[in-house]
């Protein structure tokens, strides 16, 4: 076996790696939305929020046969996420192989390498996930890793709302949200609403965490930066729908979908989050509604949007049950690893 630090410009590489990625979730979660090659790529070269990383491949016992070519060889891969700006001290791990590549100690090599990288970059604790009762999560287990957040997946199928169900939940979300005016747009966020929408960002530090881990500080920049300017490399439709306060112009409420375009019946749930002081009037919902009838003249092929909660998050957990969610089997184990004790120095 070998290991070698991924060049993320080579697209090759990055292919191999996506085809172990769906080969993985074809066995561990074969029912859910899976990403295509051009998110992927996104999310493994420049991330969700722009964070550095590093990517590492390593091969099989068969690799380097004659005729197999480098990016067949590769039997698994993980990459390491580095935090700049906050959690300094933290890294997070995503570590795949191959299925038929299983049970062959491919995945302790990439778990001790990955260990070491993290503490040269002075990493304490490397936190991960893993599908409940999957291969990953026995492994998890099995490297003392400590337990952290459950996230819980729910999917809301479209066709299933019954006629008239936007218009029943709307009205009341409206009575209660009385003051306050949607707005929405498509693509990145706008120039004039980069301040208030790093506010709305930053609401998302309420949402339950790990222990430990320190709130992101979000500004007009940091958007730009970490946001808009990333936009293009995922190939998505994003769509954005927010509720202003009419007496301050503060925006009060923000809720994200993302759809794929070699995807199309699948969306995606990205941020949903409601600034402290103005909750308590259902702007979740109303803005979760408008969101939904936003889709369905954009996307009308659309037929299901996946989200995830942690389970310790009942407010949110509300009110998707009341727009029909449903939890979708497994739900995502977070596991925390202390670098320390994996290296053997506690």
């Amino acid at each position: 076996m070998h290991l070698e630090a991924v060049d993320l410009a080579d697209a090759e590489t990055i292919r191999a790696c996506h085809d172990i990625y769906l080969a993985a979730q074809r066995v561990d979660d074969p029912d859910g939305g899976w990403l295509s090659y051009r998110p992927f790529s996104g999310w493994l070269t420049v991330g969700w929020n722009g964070e550095p990383r590093e990517v590492w491949t390593i091969t099989g016992q068969g690799g380097g046969e004659r005729g197999q070519t480098a990016a067949d060889a590769i039997a698994g891969w993980y990459r390491l996420e580095l935090p700049d700006l906050e959690n300094l001290d933290r890294a997070g791990l995503d570590l795949i192989v191959r299925p038929r590549d299983r049970r062959r100690g491919l995945g302790r090599a990439l778990l001790r390498h990955a260990v070491g990288r993290a503490s040269a970059h002075e990493r304490s604790v490397i936190s991960g996930g893993a599908w409940r009762d999957t291969a990953g999560d026995a492994f998890a287990r099995t490297t003392g890793a400590k337990a952290g957040l459950v996230d819980i997946r729910r999917i809301q199928y479209l066709r299933k709302l019954p006629a008239g169900e936007l218009a029943r939940l709307r009205g009341p979300a409206e009575q209660a949200a009385a003051g306050y005016s949607l707005l929405s747009w498509m693509g990145p966020v706008p120039e004039e609403l980069l301040d208030q929408t790093a506010i709305l960002y930053a609401a998302l530090a309420d949402a339950p965490h790990d222990p430990g881990v320190a709130r992101a500080v979000w500004d007009a920049q940091r958007m730009r930066e970490r946001v808009n300017a990333l936009f293009p490399v995922y190939g998505n439709r994003q769509y954005s729908v927010a509720a202003r306060h009419d007496g301050t112009g503060e925006m009060a409420a923000l809720t994200q979908v993302a759809v794929d375009p070699t995807m199309p019946e699948w969306g995606f749930q990205m941020l949903t989050a409601v600034t402290r002081q103005h909750r308590g009037h259902r702007l979740g919902m109303l803005v979760k509604v408008a969101m939904l009838e936003l889709l369905a003249t954009e996307e009308p092929q659309l037929e299901q949007i996946e989200t995830f909660n942690a389970e310790s998050n009942p407010h949110m957990i509300a009110v998707n049950e009341a727009l029909g969610y449903a939890i979708a089997d497994p739900p995502m184990n977070g596991w925390l690893l202390d670098v320390k004790a994996a290296l053997g120095e506690a």
